[in-house]
């Protein structure tokens, strides 16, 4: 069993949902602040966000970090792992919680499913903000087309029996080989890539972890692409991410969301606020570079993103950015 890394302020909850589900919650700050809800990617967990709960907690937000279905200290069951599904995790767990409204803030795995859970539960959510992520939403082009390489690596891992092997190799080497591929220069340090993989080898994790992608890949991109969501219109505001060197998700995947929001400003209007990806990655070591390339975008006091892989927040007024 792997030990839950202990980090001062925090409070760990576990919400029984039902049916063999159980939410693990890292919860922070003060219990009456507005509630901001950070969603990890994958393959990581809470502790994706560890350097962002204690400033955000100390500027009065209540700070809410589960581990998504599958991940981290949630249980794993033997379900599909549809979106749908996950994102309604998340709503029950803020109505067990007793939150009225969250700002949702979401990286890689965890914006889609963030995102869902802002179109089926709009009364729940005030602000979104996306870390090199998507929407569900999926153009029907050429250009997409052209873009389906990019998503190769979920080939392997999405195989049954192929895929858990991948994810829960204690070596990691598939997992370093993608983020050596979307890091633009940027290497993941080595105690997380020993962490998240210990992780994902607790029983049932690897496998969870590999339907996540088989569940996207057989059923819902051919709903997505159908426009499942189309025709919900969002009216909170939306900011959005994107290392401009990112091989997967390029920030031309985002056209057309502006669309589908009130409140998206971007480049021309109609896209989210590009980064450097190789000034990003230097967050970890250069957080003044980065804190000032955020302040000329107009997106939020302080960040920093190493692209796909991992965010390193430095911000200490994110919610800046959803605030309206």
């Amino acid at each position: 069993m792997v030990i839950m890394p202990a980090l001062d302020g925090v409070e760990h909850r576990y919400v029984e949902l039902g049916g063999g589900i159980t939410i693990h919650v890292a919860d922070a700050g003060p219990a009456d602040g507005p509630a901001v809800m950070l969603v990890h990617g994958f393959p990581q967990n809470w502790w994706e966000w560890h350097e962002l709960i204690g400033p955000l907690a100390a500027d009065g937000y209540r700070v809410l970090c589960p581990d998504l279905r599958g991940a981290g200290w949630s249980s794993a069951p033997r379900s599909r792992y549809r979106k749908n599904d996950m994102a309604d995790d998340l709503a029950a767990v803020v109505d067990h919680l007793g939150v009225a409204t969250v700002k949702l803030v979401a990286h890689d795995w965890g914006g889609p499913v963030a995102f869902i859970m802002m179109l089926r539960h709009p009364q729940k959510v005030t602000g979104f903000f996306g870390m090199n992520t998507a929407a569900p939403y999926l153009k029907r082009d050429l250009a997409m087309l052209r873009n389906v390489w990019r998503f190769w690596y979920q080939i392997p891992i999405m195989l049954p029996v192929i895929g858990p092997r991948v994810i829960g190799d204690p070596k990691a080497r598939f997992y370093r080989l993608l983020a050596k591929w979307v890091g633009g220069g940027f290497l993941v340090p080595e105690d997380d890539v020993r962490f998240y993989i210990e992780c994902m080898r607790e029983p049932g994790h690897a496998e969870a972890g590999s339907r996540w992608y088989r569940t996207f890949q057989t059923r819902e991109m051919v709903r997505w692409m159908r426009g499942e969501y189309d025709d919900v219109r969002v009216g909170v505001p939306v900011r959005w991410l994107s290392g401009t060197k990112d091989p997967v998700l390029t920030p031309d995947l985002l056209d057309g969301y502006a669309d589908r929001m009130r409140d998206f400003p971007g480049r021309a209007g109609r896209r989210g606020r590009p980064l450097d990806r190789g000034a990003a990655a230097r967050a970890g070591t250069r957080p003044t570079q980065v804190v000032s390339q955020g302040r000329n975008l107009n997106c939020c006091n302080a960040f920093g993103v190493s692209g796909y892989s991992t965010p390193m927040v430095t911000s200490v007024d994110l919610m800046n950015t959803v605030a309206g």
